[in-house]
């Protein structure tokens, strides 16, 4: 464990390092919101309701807020997974004393933590100068922390899930494509999942990309003890499941370890 926490360190450095990306994430976050903030405020002024499905304009904008933080720090260490089998680097890695699979958790979320906590800081400044309203509490803001935290690990086991699938398709980015979906769409990227239809509502609580978007971002804005609960407990499930998952994929590949070209 002491090995893939200072994985987890040193790349947090390193990505902090990097001040013109950086930058450049705050910025594209800050424009996204702008969007946000003025279309949401076209859709209430137009539908001459203060409310929508019990969220108040300043509440969904701060809900936004919340999912492009956890969307924008998301973990794509699938393609460098998908690479390393691909050209055969991975079959190097077998040698050395650490788990492959730990490795890449610890070093995406290395990278994930400095983004997130970045994305939160820009998108709170950003919603408010527009609302001057702050729609959260203490507890809100720790349980989103905990919750958010949650997700970052949940995204990256099951980004190291899709790259651990180059063993058998090669190609990985269309699961990505599948999973990053789903997430703006059941998870509650866009719409909060209080304004769903009731059989939509019902398919997207079984499913595990409302707690890495949706519960999150609903903590934040209204905190509920029973919610943040069940999430925690959905989260740490679903974490112990793809933990397994990835046990089995990787047992799996390394019996179809090609290397190419030497």
């Amino acid at each position: 464990m002491i090995k893939y926490l200072a994985v987890l360190r040193i790349n947090a450095r390193q990505q902090i390092a990097y001040r013109g990306e950086f930058l450049m994430r705050g910025i594209m976050i800050a424009m996204f919101l702008s969007i946000f903030v003025a279309l949401w405020s076209t859709v209430y002024a137009i539908g001459g309701q203060t409310e929508m499905a019990g969220f108040r304009l300043s509440q969904m904008i701060w809900y936004l807020a919340m999912t492009e933080t956890v969307i924008l720090s998301g973990s794509r260490v699938f393609d460098q997974i998908s690479e390393e089998v691909k050209n055969g680097d991975l079959a190097y890695t077998l040698v050395r004393p650490y788990s492959y699979v730990g490795f890449q958790i610890a070093h995406s979320l290395g990278g994930t933590f400095p983004r997130m906590l970045l994305n939160f800081i820009v998108a709170s400044l950003v919603v408010l100068l527009f609302t001057h309203v702050v729609e959260t509490s203490l507890q809100g803001i720790l349980g989103f922390l905990a919750l958010s935290t949650m997700a970052m690990v949940l995204d990256t086991t099951i980004a190291v899930l899709i790259g651990l699938g180059a063993f058998f398709i090669e190609e990985v980015r269309p699961l990505y494509w599948i999973y990053s979906k789903l997430l703006m769409s059941v998870g509650g990227m866009f719409l909060p999942l209080d304004m769903f239809p009731p059989w939509l509502r019902r398919i997207s609580n079984v499913l595990p990309f409302r707690l890495i978007i949706y519960a999150p971002a609903r903590t934040f804005v209204d905190f509920d003890g029973e919610l943040f609960r069940r999430a925690l407990v959905g989260q740490a499930l679903y974490i112990a499941l793809a933990g397994v998952l990835l046990a089995l994929a990787w047992r799996q590949g390394k019996r179809r370890v090609v290397v190419h070209g030497g």
